[in-house]
């Protein structure tokens, strides 16, 4: 692009595509520029396209906004910044100086950021000993950009069957609360977070509960916890709908399982498996008993096999009726007898 050809040479408004509510700030906005370039150079920012690489910028949607750019122009010269400028209040600017590829923007905090907001981003370079203005951004929303701080004050109380995780609200956010949604992670200690078990959907909440079934006893456990804004599509006006990634993962917290309540219950509010088979063969046992002591033909019919001694001892039977006790008393006694005599007659015969 030559030099004739710069931001104030181009059609109001070319190239961008403004929505019909924004067309008098996006004016504004152009003419505020043109007031500044004298030989401008369209820059874009994240929609790509010719220009010294891309520029991303994220805020924590209170006072602080971050700001990355892929190719860094590294020089002996001053670094180069990007200036913020509020649209709606062009005497308010603000300067982002470059420290290799990054840049951070701390607003005073009256300045604390609103869904309204929205800048032209323009960046200051010092080419051949000139200082060169170009255009990154003239509409940029940071409700459109945000990526929040992690969670902060993140800890565990466990309890009898349960364990209570509990985190704190920045206090610039306490107004947008309800529109926090989370995602817990939580593992055994030794293991990797990729198998970590994931609790997602947790929305306007400081707070969550782990039951002791969630959780293999005698276990020590690490969980973290991120956060992002979350409206749902059709419920909130176009001024108040956020987008933008999780923030980072929080400082994780360490807590033992907690003990399970009802060791005769599972999980599931069903009777424990091992009482369930100390009932099953008692019952059995029972029933067998009862047959066993009750039911003369459960007796023949478990007898009816068992050989009868009668064919093999004829005259013990018909003698003794089959009855071994009375004939080995018998002939124990006489045995005994016969003893008797022969040692009481010993002292005589000699």
């Amino acid at each position: 692009m030559g030099p004739g050809r710069g931001i104030c040479g181009a059609p109001p408004l070319a190239g961008w595509t403004l929505r019909s509510e924004a067309l008098a700030r996006g004016m504004r906005a152009w003419l505020l520029v043109c007031t500044w370039l004298g030989l401008g150079v369209l820059v874009p920012g994240e929609l790509g396209g010719p220009g010294p690489g891309s520029f991303t910028c994220l805020t924590n949607n209170i006072l602080r906004i971050d700001c990355h750019w892929s190719a860094p122009e590294l020089g002996r010269g001053p670094s180069p910044w990007l200036l913020f400028t509020r649209n709606h209040e062009p005497g308010s600017k603000h300067r982002c100086v470059f420290r290799a590829s990054t840049c951070t923007l701390v607003l005073p905090p009256e300045e604390i950021l609103v869904p309204s907001d929205n800048f032209t981003i323009t960046l200051h370079r010092h080419i051949s000993g000139k200082e060169q203005v170009s255009l990154v951004d003239p509409q940029y929303l940071p409700r459109r950009h945000v990526k929040l701080d992690p969670p902060s004050d993140f800890q565990s109380n466990v309890s009898a069957g349960s364990c209570v995780l509990t985190w704190s609200v920045s206090p610039g956010l306490e107004p947008l609360a309800s529109l926090l949604s989370y995602e817990l992670a939580f593992k055994r200690q030794e293991e990797a977070w990729e198998r970590a078990q994931h609790k997602d959907c947790i929305l306007g909440v400081t707070s969550l509960i782990l039951e002791a079934v969630e959780l293999d006893p005698g276990c020590v456990y690490e969980a973290r916890l991120r956060v992002q804004m979350a409206t749902e599509e059709g419920t909130m006006g176009e001024e108040e709908h956020y987008e933008g990634p999780w923030s980072e993962w929080s400082q994780p917290v360490f807590f033992a399982s907690p003990q399970r309540q009802g060791a005769l219950i599972t999980p599931v509010g069903q009777p424990n498996s091992i009482l369930i088979t100390v009932s099953v063969f008692l019952l059995l046992t029972s029933l067998t008993y009862v047959l066993f002591k009750l039911s003369p033909r459960v007796k023949r019919t478990f007898y009816q096999n068992v050989p009868s001694p009668v064919a093999f001892f004829q005259p013990l039977y018909s003698v003794h009726n089959g009855n071994f006790q009375v004939s080995l008393r018998r002939d124990v006694k006489m045995v005994f007898s016969v003893m008797t005599r022969h040692l009481l007659g010993s002292p005589a015969s000699e």
